[in-house]
């Protein structure tokens, strides 16, 4: 029998390996299907983020159709009628080449994908909410050639940023630009960037998560080189306006942040050591203090859960899973599908914080961690916190299941492809397209 939770859930919304988006609700454990809906057939030779946003009475997707073409479908939500344009952005064989999708304040649509290391692709709506309008732009025109990881976000205001990395694995800057919707134009937030590796190593964060204090904070970490386990030195930021940053303690931190910066360090793990740039998560406990939960090695070389909170002018850093006999091997290059991947964070009233996890070897679980000590009180194995009935569980041999929720918590799409291939083309034949289904969850 399943356990019965009831937590303040914090949805948390991912653009692959990217952003967060918080949506607040008071939710019980088990959710059921109450609609479904078929977009369309998709390409499922290899995995790759898709993308969906529900704004006022309109829903909006990207996804690549079978044919590898980039598109978007929108639909009223009183209907299941979609339509459905066809963008001129082919995807290829690598899975970091999901698709961005945001709406600005004048209900113009902006996408951006099918990057990794090529021309900034982005197309805008020259109509508001009008899919069959969309041109393709520059941005700024500068820093565009090179283009990988595009967000877009907004701030408290609801003001439309995007985020991308210009350069590559081990040398490469983000950046920050606003876009105004009076002229339609983008604007550089800061000329040096965010992260500087200063041509030595990139940083990898994670996308800025909207905090209870008013601030965004961002977490990271830096990487040497294309081969996964030589990232290194968890970091950790905050800001509320994106150009001015501190670190935990308040203190103001320069911009561009610098490979050698170390009052942002969090836990300066070495290269080597299992810090893997896809397994990270920021959140809060239930005093609204950051902790940050993210995979390294353990001191015997197995891949582990740790958890880190700043406490009493220094992080404090603890192991929490404690899984034998497992090492995820990431000296590796390309997308390296989810070993180890973590699902959510969230704490219930009586002390705890849940961490949620699927592993490779030894399945999904919760781990149940004492938010005073940080500790393992259990592994709550093949337990989760979020139970939908009505969604698919069974797939066909060699596939997996591939899940976007929207911003409201209300929406899941799901699709089957084939596992990642570290970024390499399969020889055909390649199996038959996969349905986009969209789920409506009941709303309690």
């Amino acid at each position: 029998m399943r356990k019965s939770f009831c937590f303040a859930i914090t949805f948390i919304v991912s653009l692959s390996y990217g952003i967060e988006i918080t949506a607040q609700e008071q939710i019980g454990y088990d959710r059921k299907v109450i609609s479904t809906t078929k977009i369309a057939d998709v390409w499922a030779g290899h995995p790759v983020g898709f993308n969906i946003l529900t704004a006022a009475d309109d829903q909006y997707i990207s996804y690549y159709d079978s044919a590898r073409n980039m598109c978007v479908a929108k639909r009223r939500l009183s209907n299941d009628e979609w339509t459905h344009t066809i963008l001129p952005s082919r995807v290829g064989w690598d899975s970091h080449n999901y698709i961005a999708l945001a709406l600005d304040k004048k209900g113009f649509i902006h996408v951006s994908g099918n990057m990794h290391g090529v021309p900034l692709v982005y197309f805008r709506s020259a109509q508001p909410r009008d899919i069959s309008t969309f041109e393709a732009h520059q941005m700024v025109g500068r820093e565009e050639q090179r283009v990988t990881y595009p967000v877009f976000f907004e701030n408290n205001g609801g003001d439309l940023f995007f985020q991308y990395r210009d350069g590559g694995s081990g040398n490469g800057i983000t950046y920050i630009n606003q876009y105004d919707p009076e002229i339609k134009q983008w604007k550089r937030v800061l000329d040096e960037g965010l992260f500087d590796g200063e041509g030595e190593t990139n940083a990898y964060p994670n996308n800025p998560v909207a905090g209870p204090d008013g601030f965004f904070h961002y977490m990271w970490v830096w990487r040497l080189n294309p081969i996964a386990n030589t990232n290194h030195n968890l970091s950790y930021v905050r800001t509320r306006d994106f150009l001015h940053f501190e670190n935990i303690e308040g203190e103001q931190v320069d911009i561009p942040i610098r490979y050698r910066d170390r009052s942002v360090i969090a836990d300066p793990v070495g290269p080597w050591n299992g810090l893997m740039n896809s397994c990270k998560i920021l959140s809060f406990d239930s005093r609204g203090r950051v902790i940050m939960v993210y995979h390294k090695f353990d001191k015997k070389g197995r891949s582990q859960l740790f958890i880190c909170r700043h406490e009493n002018g220094e992080w404090i850093n603890r192991q929490i899973s404690d899984w034998p006999d497992f090492t995820w091997a990431i000296n590796a290059t390309g997308s390296l599908g989810n070993a180890i991947k973590l699902n959510d964070i969230r704490t219930d009233s009586a002390g705890h914080i849940y961490v949620g996890y699927a592993h490779e070897k030894y399945g999904d679980g919760l781990l149940e961690i004492d938010e005073d000590r940080l500790i393992l009180l259990n592994d709550l194995k093949g337990e989760s916190l979020l139970h939908v009935e009505g969604l698919p569980s069974t797939i066909k041999e060699g596939m997996q299941i591939n899940s976007r929720w929207d911003g409201t918590g209300q929406y899941i799409l799901q699709w089957e492809t084939l596992q990642t291939n570290f970024d390499k083309a399969r020889d055909a034949p390649y199996p038959p397209p996969s349905p986009l289904m969209l789920y409506e969850i009941d709303p309690r």
